[in-house]
């Protein structure tokens, strides 16, 4: 249902914006618009920038699940244990129920874990693409201002575009002149 909202209200948006491209053209017919287009994934996935950001993530990514395939190793080792019914036979009964309450909090603590390593990827991959649409924006600014654009839209907000228009090898390049990341609040 929210999918569907979601749908319908960007195609109610992207038409709106198409209306206003027709309006502003057809009123500046002796002064027309000059437009570009830039795909924002494309500038991520080839500029030095978002290949850093890339990298950085997938290896926080990798070290979380390292650590949490440890945690499973050391619940599936408890778990043989338990499910051995000569291991089980030797325990006293106080090891059998100690077993059992480590594998009960090992698997509290994976779940947590889990729990803990989606949330920190999920808030990470959203300030680093934030941080990143921040960038993009302002270079597709400066851009736009130093050769006499009206107006630069996003790809993904156009079903159709000339393929001269694409602005993003340029947007690319400008990231690529850039040293380091700069501050997102500037």
């Amino acid at each position: 249902m929210k999918k569907t909202y979601a749908t319908m209200l960007k195609g109610i948006l992207t038409g709106s914006l198409a209306l206003i491209l027709c309006a502003a053209t057809t009123a500046h017919a002796a002064n027309p618009v000059k437009i570009g287009v830039v795909n924002f994934k494309e500038c991520v996935e080839k500029s030095k920038i978002g290949k850093h950001e890339q990298t950085v993530f997938e290896s926080l990514k990798k070290q979380m699940e390292a650590s949490l395939i440890e945690k499973e190793k050391a619940l599936t080792e408890v778990a043989n244990k338990l499910n051995d019914p000569d291991y089980v036979d030797t325990l006293s009964p106080t090891a059998e129920a100690e077993l059992k309450h480590k594998f009960r909090n090992l698997n509290q603590e994976i779940s947590q874990f889990q729990n803990q390593y989606y949330q920190a990827l999920n808030q990470t991959n959203v300030k680093v693409v934030q941080q990143l649409h921040d960038i993009i924006a302002k270079t597709v600014t400066a851009l736009a201002k130093e050769n006499g654009f009206d107006l630069v839209l996003n790809e993904e907000s156009s079903f159709f575009y000339k393929p001269e228009l694409d602005l993003t090898e340029k947007v690319v390049n400008l990231l690529d002149k850039m040293d380091k990341l700069p501050e997102s609040n500037n």
